[in-house]
């Protein structure tokens, strides 16, 4: 019997093209799925984490006062330090492409070639830079709209202007590594020149550095091992005379940006296994039909002496086939799609990639999936639709459920007031309950996931606008020194369009360790006890008040890497390189580890501490206009500094709030495109499946079909009862599609949110996936219906006569 089993197996594979086609498809979108998320995984955990390593990353910066070369060396001694390397930091504005200012950290080396800490990738020009000369990251160069060789505008301290020829662009993978929140996205333009050209702009001992990148002996690894020798630098540097002004420590393995590939990737594989999962149920969908069609064949089978495990391999071969062919199609596929993904996410996430390679694991992973999850989902239906007896498949007599013929009466009398051929669809969508179930399943999930995904987005953008209740204003400013704040509020008088002007106090704090050292950077604000342009969430206790003395509210940051403070407690904080005391009377909800660490006071208290009364060097503006757009907050800034420089003030940052806000969710677009692209590929598996069910219940249905055209039925009926019945199908799966997208909304945002910002997502929802998923289902099942509607016309009384 080999050869005639053999023959089966083909006749099953290509006779029928288009069943075969459905099943390969869906076992390829399960598969070319769990490739894409797979490969992602594996090639940015190991080239993030490769590139990272091999720059050489500081596992520790202190921030100080000036110091020179004899202290690095002294440095460079002591315990547990690798290597010590230092640096000028200088924080100044650039002209951009649109002949805007932006701000731009410039980093100065004494040793360019070759930087042992924080080593670059040079992508286009020069490295090093000469005399005169800078290179810039290439994150932000886009933005400054110069070209190699031509020169970009430096703003001065004094005001005035330098020109600095720009002769490299280079990847530096340590971007906001030290940043305390935000990291990259956050970050500024990115510059990089020699110490001689730091006289250029206004440098004072352009020969001393203001900082020390280090590493570590030992495992880089261990947090706690960094935090110590970091103490002993810092102790080091203080006794020398060179007073701390920050210290942070990192793991030298971890990418700033792993935190964001962590949540890309954890969604994506359980949409991506969600994806597995749907195709193995069209797998079982298409063999229940099959067995269904082939009861006949079975009993002869049986009659001339099959047992049932050798009928049953002949359809385990089949599926076999099935499942190479689509391992075949979707390896490849995955593979060419993967490594353009990552192209994109390389410059996206800011890692280098290694280059396009065979991942073993996602081979082997595909290949078994292609082998085994369509013999687990095709396993039930094969059982059972081989152990009919001999005189059930002849005769073509099994048992039934009853009611099937109180339900054909119910149809007749509803007749009345429902056309006959909308009653044979509805009563032909319902025929099959177990593979309606299945279809309905499949379909269902995949709009789920796909109202979701625009859910998900509205609920981080939720989150995003919850972040701007800390930026009421239109315009914040910056100036070189505290102003009276009634002198900048008579120069703003004389501006159109401004309503309302606060002066804020604002301070450069630390947080001070136990050993007395400064640590991590803490931004300190203090607006007017009684200003309207912060409408905090808070977390527990309250908002500081009119009257308070040295009490500060801080951020949920604080609560993550600081568990034991509790409201009511005393913190220590340097500010301005004074340590004192501050007592917690709240935390509040801000941005995560987006937003670093941030301390609320009341202006009153910090401006007197700094010896600043009535002055301030920061100032938010609330325009006339309610709702300005992006643009128009941009107007209002250049016009305020423009007021700024025509009474002699120099501005030292202008930024809008629509800005600040934005950058506070940087990466989301990321995220959000990645989800669309799943909730695509549900969708995918869900019209395929549909497509699937209306094939096989045309081919079931084929002698009634020529019945009804024996009577007189038109091709237009035809067609028409079959796109019913997918319109029928598509609806429901609509209904129990939107029901499901809530729960499913609220657990992809909150499992992304807590990946982001180690918060709760604020949960939305937004009509327009409803109303898109609506068009696409309905689109969908038409789309799936038609090739089967089709095929019902197109059958004559002669081919219906002779189907079996």
């Amino acid at each position: 019997m080999n050869r005639p089993r053999w023959q089966k197996v083909f006749t099953d594979l290509w006779g029928n093209r288009t069943r075969s086609l459905l099943v390969i498809s869906s076992i390829t979108v399960g598969l070319f799925a769990i490739g894409i998320i797979v490969t992602i995984y594996s090639i940015i955990a190991q080239d993030m984490r490769a590139a990272y390593s091999q720059v050489n990353a500081a596992n520790i910066y202190i921030r100080a006062s000036l110091f020179d070369e004899d202290l690095l060396a002294h440095l460079a001694r002591q315990p547990g330090v690798r290597q010590v390397e230092g640096v000028r930091l200088v924080d100044l504005r650039v002209r951009d492409g649109k002949d805007e200012w932006q701000s731009v950290d410039i980093r100065a080396f004494q040793h360019l070639d070759p930087l042992e800490i924080n080593r670059v990738y040079l992508k286009q020009g020069v490295w090093p830079p000469r005399d005169g000369e800078i290179v810039v990251d290439q994150y932000k160069f886009p933005e400054l709209g110069a070209n190699l060789g031509g020169e970009i505008i430096i703003e001065l301290p004094s005001g005035k202007t330098r020109a600095l020829t720009l002769v490299g662009v280079v990847q530096d993978l340590t971007v906001g590594a030290f940043s305390g929140g935000g990291g990259f996205f956050q970050a500024p333009v990115q510059g990089y020149i020699t110490q001689d050209t730091l006289d250029l702009l206004e440098q004072d001992h352009p020969e001393q550095f203001s900082g020390v990148f280090a590493t570590v002996t030992g495992d880089a690894g261990d947090e706690d091992w960094v935090r110590t020798v970091a103490a002993g630098l810092s102790q080091a540097m203080e006794n020398a005379g060179a007073p701390v002004s920050s210290r942070t420590t990192r793991s030298a393995y971890e990418h700033p940006n792993a935190y964001l590939v962590n949540a890309i990737v954890g969604v994506l594989f359980v949409l991506g296994l969600l994806v597995v999962f749907l195709s193995g149920f069209l797998i079982t969908n298409t063999l229940q039909a099959l067995l269904n069609q082939q009861v006949q064949q079975i009993g002869i089978m049986k009659t001339v002496g099959a047992r049932r495990v050798q009928i049953a391999g002949i359809y385990v071969v089949l599926i076999f086939f099935f499942g190479v062919l689509a391992f075949a199609l979707a390896w490849p596929l995955a593979h060419r799609v993967s490594f353009t993904l990552l192209s994109f996410l390389a410059g996206k996430l800011n890692f280098v990639l290694q280059g396009e390679r065979v991942v073993p694991l996602v081979m082997i992973l595909q290949a078994l999936l292609a082998l085994v999850m369509p013999q687990l989902a095709a396993w039930l239906p094969i059982w059972y639709g081989t152990r009919i007896s001999i005189q059930e498949a002849l005769s073509g007599i099994r048992p039934t459920a009853g009611g099937g013929e109180q339900a054909q009466g119910g149809s007749t009398r509803r007749g009345r007031l429902v056309s006959r051929p909308l009653l044979i669809s509805v009563r032909n969508t319902f025929r099959r309950k177990g593979r309606l179930a299945l279809t309905l399943l499949t379909l269902t999930l995949g709009g789920a996931v796909f109202i979701s995904t625009f859910n998900v987005q509205v609920s981080m953008g939720n989150y995003i606008d919850q972040i701007s209740r800390y930026f009421l204003s239109d315009v914040n400013f910056s100036l070189d020194r505290p102003y009276r704040i009634v002198e900048i509020e008579q120069i703003l008088a004389q501006v159109p369009g401004i309503k309302h002007v606060e002066g804020w106090a604002s301070a450069r704090s630390e947080i001070v360790s136990d050993d007395g050292s400064a640590g991590d950077r803490v931004q300190l604000l203090a607006p007017p006890a009684d200003s309207q342009l912060v409408s905090p969430v808070l977390l527990d206790g309250r908002w500081v008040q009119p009257g308070d003395g040295n009490t500060v509210a801080l951020s949920e940051l604080f609560l993550i890497y600081f568990p034991d403070i509790q409201v009511g407690d005393t913190i220590r904080l340097n500010v301005n390189g004074r340590d004192s005391d501050w007592v917690v009377v709240g935390f509040f909800q801000f941005a995560g580890k987006n937003g670093g660490f941030s301390a609320y006071t009341t202006y009153e208290y910090l401006s007197n501490l700094t010896g600043t009364s009535y002055k301030a060097s920061t100032f938010q503006v609330v325009a006339a206009q309610a709702g300005l757009s992006a643009a128009e907050q941009t107007r209002l800034g250049q016009a305020i500094e423009a007021a700024m420089q025509a009474n002699g003030i120099r501005v030292v940052d202008v930024t809008t709030s629509s800005y600040l806000t934005g950058i506070a969710g940087g990466g989301f677009a990321i995220l959000t495109a990645f989800l669309l692209f799943l909730a695509v590929l549900t969708a995918l598996v869900g019209s395929i499946g549909l497509a699937g069910t209306m094939s096989m219940n045309v081919m079931e249905r084929t002698r009634e079909i020529g019945v009804m055209r024996a009577i007189g039925a038109s091709d237009r009926m035809l067609m028409q009862l079959v796109l019913v019945e997918g319109l029928i199908i598509g609806g429901i799966s609509y209904v129990l599609g939107a029901l499901l997208s809530f729960p499913i909304s609220k657990v992809m945002a909150d499992g992304i949110s807590q990946a982001i910002f180690d918060a709760p997502s604020n949960f939305g929802f937004t009509i327009t996936g409803f109303a898109i998923w609506l068009a696409v289902v309905l689109v969908l099942s038409f789309l799936a219906s038609v090739i089967p509607a089709r095929s019902a016309a197109r059958l004559t009384i002669r081919e219906v006569l002779a189907y079996e």
